[in-house]
């Protein structure tokens, strides 16, 4: 998947016609910085608000707003809301420094929908999203969840085991939660290993209460 390219007088005029916001990406063509900083934009379009798109602006296609703007180095990002520049950033442009920067000029959250891509069972970019991902990122309990999420279907498992790890991810990626704890509760007598599994599996639920409640029914 490619961003879209924009003119300058094109994002000029987008922009004023409605409200979205957007993050910019002010390129050139022969910027391998560019090309990289490219990567973990597409990365990260997939997680962002609906309300804010990723577009490129190539400054050879548009030297005179590049002037204007006195952009000096690319590639350059700027946060474009109504037709006015509302933030740039240059400097810090890895995965978390673009979130970052997002969290500080964006009206609403812009932090990557784990369990959206959990749900719509998109786990390569889960997989790319999370590989670039700070230490101090992956404490959260969202990230720590999806990893064993990942873990868990990577898993190689047979048999009642692995037809129990089956029925558990159709009805979670369904989000299904009590259809899912349901499927682990008739299991969870039936050996150590399926016992073990079941707990497992239940932790990968977000709602914590629903799961105390199985826990103190079923074990």
């Amino acid at each position: 998947m490619s961003l879209k390219v924009l003119t300058a007088e094109q994002l000029t005029t987008e922009s004023q016609l409605c409200d979205r916001w957007f993050l910019v990406e002010v390129t050139a063509e022969h910027c391998a910085p560019c090309r990289a900083l490219e990567q973990l934009l597409t990365l990260l379009e997939p997680s962002l608000d609906s309300r804010c798109s990723i577009v490129q602006v190539r400054s050879e296609a548009s030297p005179e707003w590049v002037t204007a703007h006195q952009i000096r180095t690319v590639p350059m990002l700027l946060v474009y809301h109504r037709g006015h520049e509302i933030a740039r950033e240059h400097n810090n442009l890895s995965m978390s420094g673009i979130r970052h920067f997002l969290r500080d000029h964006l009206p609403f959250p812009s932090e990557p929908q784990i369990n959206t891509f959990l749900r719509e069972g998109k786990f390569d970019q889960l997989r790319s999203v999370l590989e670039l991902m700070t230490d101090e990122e992956s404490r959260t309990p969202e990230v720590q969840r999806a990893r064993s999420w990942l873990s868990l279907r990577d898993l190689e498992l047979d048999g009642a085991e692995s037809n129990l790890r089956d029925a558990f991810f159709d009805w979670a990626s369904a989000g299904e939660w009590v259809a899912a704890l349901a499927a682990l509760e008739a299991a969870v007598d039936h050996s150590d290993g399926l016992r073990g599994l079941s707990i497992a599996l239940a932790d990968l639920i977000p709602d914590r209460k629903l799961v105390a409640q199985w826990r103190r029914k079923s074990l």
